[in-house]
């Protein structure tokens, strides 16, 4: 679904272009040169032997992601992470009788709509938890934030309208929700 062009959708997108995907944060990310800097260290350590790189450009493709996205460098949460994002994968791709016999929907012979609900719910309550975590260690004014330290400048509980200033953080007030769904888009 599409959001309507109005005043929250064009803070939204104020907020991505200066705040999440701005030059300055690209350039900064010490995260990606940290990763990389341990895949050649991997390969140099494995001099002479049998390396696979599928499977070294697929975890620095998954550790960048997520220290990008949730600011952890550690590895944990990270197995759950990919757990959720393969279930929906699988269920994306999976064959669903009732798409092509719709009377079948109600029903749910395969048990696809279950499982995408437990998935949507598995991928929920991580997101929660990562936010959770921000808003408990909260980092200092010289501190470099991430993705999730940069929404949560804007976390308002109060549900109060936008308006069109030109101060970013006085103009919009994300909630919770509107958090998850940015971190959602952007994986």
């Amino acid at each position: 679904a599409f959001a309507h062009y109005g005043p929250f959708w064009r803070q939204m997108r104020k907020i991505c272009v200066m705040k999440l995907f701005s030059r300055k944060r690209a350039e900064s990310w010490q995260s990606v040169q940290d990763e990389v800097e341990t895949v050649v260290r991997t390969v140099g350590a494995n001099t002479g032997k049998e390396v696979n790189i599928g499977e070294l450009v697929f975890s620095l493709t998954k550790n960048i992601t997520y220290r990008a996205a949730f600011g952890s460098s550690s590895r944990e949460g990270q197995d759950e992470f990919i757990g959720i994002l393969q279930e929906f994968s699988k269920l994306s791709g999976a064959f669903n009788i009732a798409d092509f016999i719709p009377s079948l929907s109600w029903v749910d012979p395969q048990g696809l709509n279950a499982r995408l609900a437990k998935a949507r719910g598995s991928l929920d309550s991580f997101i929660d938890k990562i936010i959770d975590e921000h808003m408990q260690n909260k980092k200092k004014e010289d501190e470099e934030g991430d993705m999730v330290d940069e929404l949560l400048a804007f976390y308002s509980e109060d549900h109060s309208k936008v308006s069109e200033s030109d101060d970013l953080h006085n103009s919009i007030k994300l909630t919770k929700d509107n958090i998850k769904a940015i971190i959602m888009d952007v994986m």
